[in-house]
């Protein structure tokens, strides 16, 4: 999936639909530690409610990242899993019915639209409908797929101004990969971004720059990745 190709054709969704639809809202968090964030937002002993480790894989060194391709293990509600996602710059048309699809958006950045498979984990990592999936737009060498991880990976529930977030962190030796997200309706994604951001900021939380997913803060904090050449 070479970016010149990376073309995908925009669903037109009628105003009720929209309306329906929920968005993941996300702040990439750059201060120092969870435990730094947390006591700005006024929860200095609170525990984290789940810890569970995450893998991410990609070539060595990743090529797939930037075509928006990721492949991660880790455990969901007690249930050891892989996951494939594909994020497109917009809805796309043309998905199998096996992948679930979510929109989502990193700060002020412009929406993404994200599809994923899940399958437990056995003996096989990836299993036939993930590499049917992500085949559709990469050829992939599975072989080549390089485990960057397990990192420990520790959840927080935060309310900020009235919302229920979620805020954690993946650690990579003395790298925090930390991130809050909240779901809401669409229609209200411009409050709820606007409020909270102004909430963080107020409250001298550090937003990283540029605002990303920690696969791309991670790949581009071990130096293989410039963020002023990625495309997601």
């Amino acid at each position: 999936m070479k970016p010149q190709t990376f073309l995908f054709n925009v669903l037109l969704i009628s105003p009720f639909s929209y309306a329906k639809q929920k968005i993941s809202l996300q702040w990439a968090i750059c201060d120092l530690s969870p435990q730094d964030t947390l006591a700005k937002l006024g929860h200095n002993a609170l525990p984290s409610y789940k810890e569970n480790p995450i893998t991410y894989y990609d070539e060595y060194p990743p090529i797939h990242i930037n075509s928006g391709l990721m492949f991660r293990t880790k455990t969901n509600k007690g249930q050891p899993l892989s996951t494939v996602k594909v994020r497109f710059p917009g809805a796309v048309t043309d998905l199998p019915d096996f992948v679930d699809c979510s929109w989502n958006q990193y700060g002020n950045n412009s929406p993404s639209f994200t599809c994923e498979k899940r399958c437990a984990l056995d003996s096989t990592i990836w299993q036939e409908e993930q590499v049917r999936f992500a085949e559709r737009y990469e050829t992939i060498d599975w072989d080549a797929l390089h485990a960057y991880g397990p990192y420990p990976n520790a959840k927080w529930k935060v309310r900020i101004k009235g919302y229920k977030t979620k805020f954690d962190d993946v650690v990579v030796g003395d790298l925090h990969l930390m991130e809050i997200e909240v779901k809401v309706l669409r229609e209200e994604a411009h409050g709820a971004l606007q409020t909270i951001t102004k909430h963080l900021k107020k409250r001298n939380v550090v937003l990283c720059e540029p605002q990303q997913g920690k696969t791309m803060r991670l790949f581009r904090a071990m130096g293989y990745l410039d963020y002023k050449n990625e495309e997601l």
